[in-house]
């Protein structure tokens, strides 16, 4: 069975790459059939290098199914005219695909306040969605469904919930040089994203980096073998990174932490090894955070979003999670780092509890999606 994959395959955010080969792991597990996927960049279209045309709409067809992976689906940008969403085909083509389409666990990123441009053009195509025998709608276990709902004004029980598929991202055996095997290592992975709505304030941003390092010290003080290792998962982590640093003492900085590369998505299963190396797992992004959670890595989810607190919430997980505005958020933290690694065994298990019951919802999706395909 071919299958059209579109993803964001040539994206240097690498949380794409957890999406993509999470949902390519799982549906081969799950669907009893030989699949082959056709990689096709949902990125190209995002930056005009193609068209959603009719040459995407006989690229569908020629295959046996269209599956829409589990990207940033509706962010409301101006220039998405004809659907308000990423998929931005023109709504008098949608009736030209003859194959059955999946939206595999796609999920928004607007924030309070934002907006949402061509939110009727949004309406139109949801409502052809939602009414197509041969169309299946899943819906990330962040949020998404309540918020979708909420501005389209509708209640559908035809948007399905589905548990992120970067849970379930592979890893491949990988070369890490940024690891020092003979301490423990903690991974800091920081978000700068939209950086005007996750902190509201410079002021908010700076008293957060401020805390997060006074924990970093107060941690170094209580353990002399760790190591921190500053991941970035996209370009805009590089300030923020640059910001925290200038916090930390200059022995923190010089001698025990290091940083990990920038790889595009479709190295996530190298990326993704270091995080099944780390002892911990600092996370202020999604996909710092349900990768972690998926590989059984202590981890301490820091929340600047309401999709993320909503997935800790439907997962069981919400004790291990601290918010960026915490005024406590220094001592919090302290404690929570310090309980993970004195018993990272009983983390791994409330972890791998968690994913077990998340994987068989996965596996309830999928089997609606098989019987789509048969």
């Amino acid at each position: 069975m071919k299958i059209l994959h579109l993803a964001n395959f040539n994206s240097t955010n690498i949380g794409n790459g957890a999406l993509i080969f999470g949902t390519e792991r799982v549906l081969r597990e799950d669907v009893d059939k030989k699949i082959e996927f056709l990689h096709e960049a949902w990125d190209d279209y995002t930056f005009g290098l193609k068209k959603f045309d009719k040459k995407f709409v006989q690229m569908v067809n020629a295959v046996d199914a269209l599956l829409v992976g589990g990207a940033v689906t509706f962010n409301g940008r101006k220039y998405l005219k004809n659907t308000g969403m990423r998929l931005d085909l023109p709504y008098n083509l949608w009736g030209k695909i003859k194959k059955p389409i999946i939206f595999y666990g796609v999920s928004y990123r607007v924030w309070r306040n934002q907006g949402y441009h061509n939110k009727s053009q949004l309406q139109t195509i949801m409502k052809y969605i939602l009414n197509h025998p041969k169309i299946l709608f899943y819906v990330r276990n962040d949020g998404t469904k309540e918020w979708l709902e909420s501005l389209l004004g509708l209640h559908s029980d035809k948007i399905f919930e589905l548990p992120d598929p970067a849970l379930y991202v592979p890893i491949k055996d990988s070369l890490h040089l940024e690891l020092q095997e003979s301490k423990k290592n903690i991974i800091i992975s920081l978000n700068n994203e939209d950086e005007e709505y996750r902190f509201e304030s410079p002021a908010v941003k700076k008293h957060f980096l401020k805390e997060l390092a006074k924990s970093v010290v107060e941690i170094s003080k209580k353990y002399a073998n760790l190591h921190f290792i500053l991941c970035p998962h996209y370009f805009d982590d590089y300030k923020i990174i640059s910001e925290f640093i200038s916090f930390l003492p200059p022995r923190i900085v010089h001698q025990v932490t290091t940083a990990s590369p920038l790889l595009k998505a479709i190295h996530a299963s190298s990326f993704y090894d270091l995080y099944a190396r780390a002892d911990l797992a600092l996370s202020m992004r999604v996909h710092s955070m349900s990768p972690s959670i998926g590989l059984g890595t202590p981890v301490i989810p820091i929340i600047s979003q309401g999709r993320m607190s909503e997935f800790l919430d439907r997962a069981g997980l919400t004790d291990i999670a601290i918010n960026l505005k915490d005024r406590n958020i220094s001592r919090k933290t302290f404690l929570l780092m310090d309980k993970m690694l004195t018993h990272p065994s009983r983390f791994r298990k409330m972890l791998n509890k968690a994913v077990r019951s998340q994987r068989l919802q996965t596996q309830k999706c999928n089997q609606a999606i098989a019987q789509l395909l048969s």
